[in-house]
């Protein structure tokens, strides 16, 4: 029996037979659904099983559907796996300046180097540089005439002296007769004053001279290369050019010792002080 025609719906013999879009047509009822523009199977295309010509074709809209999280990271994967992206980024950074970050090994490497450095340690460089800055020039500085008076009042203090027998006034100050020099780094020593002589009969004879205390021992001495201020209790201040004493290393890089000019005794470093 002879199908009908999916479009007219008559009886289609073999002759006139058209077979396409899985239906029966005869071949002048192969027409285009909106235009009844007669098709061929090189000139249709098909929508739901009905033929159309290419200017009447339906075109598909897409809808807008909101993105469940699962599609948001599905699409966030894709697209650092996918290799244009990746190529678009070395475009982009080809020939910029690239900035390294440090690693915490690399900064853990800087740190000890840092501290193996005791000028970089103890900030010496900035130190030295403060204390040239705060110098005064040398042709700034005034010339002080020598005055041996001070000098001794200075090392002895204020009202040294003492009155004689006769409750006359002392000796002026700095007097050749009133001092005697036992070292060089010692100082001046005042001596006794000498007493009129007796009245009458025999010689005078001056008091024998007192002995001169000995010489402690100050045991190997050092001179401060720069200026250290203490930065504990048992560590002792210095200046620039003091002079240490009774000294003893105690560790590498630390030592004890006597500042001579405070008599303070602590520890300080040995780096900032030279042997003399």
């Amino acid at each position: 029996m002879n199908p009908p025609c999916a479009f007219c719906k008559k009886t289609v013999y073999p002759t006139e037979k058209f077979n396409c879009l899985d239906k029966i047509w005869h071949k002048g009822c192969f027409k285009c659904t909106e235009c009844s523009l007669k098709l061929t199977m090189s000139t249709y295309k098909g929508f739901n099983k009905m033929p159309y010509c290419n200017a009447h074709y339906p075109k598909l809209k897409a809808t807008q559907v909101a993105q469940t999280a699962e599609q948001t990271r599905l699409k966030k994967i894709s697209n650092q796996q996918s290799q244009v992206l990746y190529h678009k980024d070395f475009n982009q950074a080809k020939g910029a300046k690239i900035s390294v970050v440090d690693d915490p090994a690399l900064k853990t490497q800087r740190a000890a180097s840092q501290n193996q450095s005791l000028a970089a340690y103890h900030g010496l460089a900035q130190k030295k540089a403060d204390q040239e800055m705060r110098r005064p020039a040398q042709e700034d500085e005034p010339e002080q005439e020598y005055d041996p008076v001070k000098e001794l009042e200075s090392a002895i203090g204020p009202g040294w002296g003492g009155y004689n027998a006769a409750g006359q006034a002392p000796r002026q100050i700095g007097s050749i007769h009133d001092m005697k020099v036992e070292d060089d780094n010692q100082g001046y020593a005042p001596q006794q004053q000498q007493q009129p002589p007796p009245p009458s009969g025999g010689g005078y004879r001056p008091p024998p001279p007192e002995p001169v205390q000995q010489q402690q021992s100050r045991g190997p001495v050092y001179r401060a290369m720069y200026d250290y201020a203490a930065a504990d209790v048992d560590e002792v201040s210095f200046v620039e050019g003091d002079v240490i004493i009774n000294s003893e290393a105690i560790d590498e890089g630390w030592m004890t010792g006597t500042v001579e000019r405070t008599g303070d005794t602590g520890m300080m470093p040995s780096n900032y002080v030279e042997p003399i």
